[in-house]
């Protein structure tokens, strides 16, 4: 768990030691670890202080579909992953990391093209599952890593502070319907991938059951290691909330060891990395019968303010090949149709390289969305080089008209989320 996260279960625990004279130190240390150790459920974790329910929903979601979030941290360079090969403005602002010309993946007969070590997309693009959206950010951009992500986890706006994740308040809002056997409302892949809002990313926020961890072997192993805290007879709700921490953590755990069970539905063979062996644990969880309505997963080193272009091409080679493999796995499995896919990341890069044969932060960016839904192809309108503010790229997608798709067109949710309230979807997904 997060160390923020920990530090508000220990406070909850110690609330509860003054609450109940008939709990010994020892056991509410055990119970303090059933809460605090590397995977647990913020909803439950805040017991002094439980949320009030909220008003009944006006919506619900498909719970039967998943949404599968990569977050390219660090502020990925838009313009070498997907290129504007046929404006010379882009060569002569990069002379030296510029993709040549030659090697760039054409889509057809469309002005911008793939970086050519993302070849491993191109079954997608060419069964037209495979959408990307360009221009993608906001008026105003923030270039801070931090207030940056903000931004995109809480769907604000540049000069708007908010306090849940984007996501918290679609599935909070969504809890007609909530299949009895939901294994979680999310599962974060990667304890030290995490960050922003204690690790829960767009799921922060009370009430939801979201779980960190690096593999489902280490969080049965993790939950299964941690000892019985006894139940007290007159324990105050406090302690009662704390003891509901490790009965859903083992029953948790239970769940997992039956899908660990259920053999592999497929044979597609995943690369190296983290991100891949991270998407090859998803598609297992999917095809197994798990639900969950979001899984999140983070690669980083995409602050590339020196030396980009060898180190941009191999963590474009991970996205590629894991993002291949998935959907690879996805269709031999029969869940294609239940997955979307989407990119992120907190920015995107200046337009001119630098000295150090780098880029700096930036603005707007393309995104990557896949599924066995999506309607595939070129989505807004690439930025024009010669229209630029203050060397930037000026956005020509609004970010939420991502998060406006995955809501209203995919989960079918229809109640406001967003504080921005005239940001159309972008019509990738199929009724």
């Amino acid at each position: 768990m997060h160390p923020a996260t920990t530090a508000t279960t220990a406070t909850t625990a110690t609330t509860a030691t003054t609450g109940s004279t008939a709990m010994h130190r020892r056991d509410l240390l055990k119970l303090g670890a059933a809460a605090s150790f590397g995977a647990a459920f913020p909803g439950l974790a805040d017991a002094a202080n439980p949320p009030a329910k909220p008003e009944a929903p006006a919506s619900s979601i498909d719970w039967k579909r998943s949404v599968v979030l990569v977050e390219m941290r660090g502020g990925n360079d838009g313009l070498n992953t997907v290129v504007p090969f046929s404006d010379p403005l882009y060569y002569k602002h990069r002379p030296r990391i510029g993709v040549p010309e030659a090697e760039v993946l054409k889509l057809g007969k469309s002005p911008v093209g793939l970086n050519p070590v993302l070849k491993d997309l191109l079954p997608g693009w060419e069964a037209q599952d495979l959408a990307i959206a360009l221009g993608v950010g906001y008026p105003r951009p923030n270039r801070s890593h931090f207030r940056g992500i903000d931004i995109w986890h809480s769907a604000s706006k540049a000069d708007e502070l908010l306090h849940d994740g984007w996501l918290s308040r679609i599935l909070v809002g969504s809890a007609e319907g909530k299949p009895a056997d939901l294994l979680a409302d999310g599962i974060v892949w990667g304890y030290s991938d995490t960050v922003g809002y204690a690790g829960f990313g767009p799921l922060y926020g009370h009430q939801l059951r979201t779980i960190i961890m690096n593999t489902t072997e280490d969080f049965v192993r993790r939950a299964k290691g941690v000892e019985k805290a006894p139940s007290v007879a007159d324990a105050n709700p406090s302690l009662k909330r704390l003891l509901a921490v490790q009965d859903d953590l083992d029953q948790t755990a239970d769940r997992l060891i039956e899908l660990q069970k259920k053999p592999a539905k497929f044979k597609t063979v995943f690369p190296g990395g983290n991100l891949a062996a991270n998407l090859k644990q998803t598609v297992r969880l999917l095809a197994a019968g798990a639900h969950v309505p979001v899984f999140k997963l983070t690669i980083d080193g995409f602050d590339t303010h020196a030396g980009q272009k060898e180190r941009h091409e191999r963590l474009l080679t991970q996205v590629g090949g894991a993002l291949g493999a998935f959907r690879a796995a996805c269709i031999e499995s029969g869940v294609w149709d239940n997955v979307l896919l989407m990119t992120y990341s907190e920015f995107g890069r200046r337009v001119y390289e630098n000295d150090s044969l780098g880029t700096d932060h930036g603005t707007a960016a393309p995104h990557f969305i896949m599924g066995g839904k999506v309607k595939g192809g070129l989505y807004g309108t690439q930025p024009k080089l010669d229209q630029l503010d203050d060397g930037d790229l000026v956005h020509t997608t609004d970010y939420r008209s991502l998060y406006q798709t995955v809501a209203k067109d995919w989960w079918g949710y229809k109640p406001d989320f967003l504080t921005e309230k005239r940001t159309p979807s972008l019509g990738c997904v199929k009724a």
